[in-house]
């Protein structure tokens, strides 16, 4: 598999949507022979859709989208909202503010990046996992038997 592949789902901002992400990256990432990120991608993309349907309320629709590139899977979540996520410090009572500590901590790098779009303005949270090398092809497969 070489090259890029992207997938792109339009999720409602629903507080249900971090579990239909959660899903929809699992089998997406499991398609595309990437098991080995799936648990790491479904909790960061957990907390970054999450983030943003808090920060949007009902008023609009979130963006996910999974890139397959030669060196990484970037997952990002485009919003409606100009609202940016930072890391601030959680108190040890606090119930919330520890999300994007998890996304700086387990992914390989994430930021956030400005829409510059007419009809639909907001901001972007990307954040990159490693990805894994192709297995090797075996002898014996189609390829080879094909003469390819």
């Amino acid at each position: 598999m070489a090259g890029a592949l992207t997938a792109r789902f339009d999720l409602p901002a629903d507080p249900r949507a971090a579990g239909w992400a959660r899903r929809l990256v699992a089998e997406l990432l499991a398609a595309w022979n990437r098991a080995e990120t799936i648990e790491v991608a479904q909790l960061l993309v957990s907390e970054v859709v999450t983030n943003a349907v808090r920060f949007i309320g009902d008023r609009g629709a979130l963006c996910l989208t999974v890139a397959l590139r030669i060196d990484r899977i970037r997952i990002t979540v485009d919003d409606g909202s100009s609202l940016r996520p930072a890391l601030r410090p959680a108190g040890e009572d606090d119930e919330s503010g520890r999300g994007m500590h998890l996304v700086a901590a387990l992914a390989l790098q994430w930021g956030v990046d400005d829409v510059q779009d007419d009809q639909r303005p907001g901001k972007q949270v990307w954040f990159d996992l490693p990805r894994q090398p192709d297995p090797p092809r075996q002898e014996g497969s189609l390829e080879a038997a094909c003469g390819s």
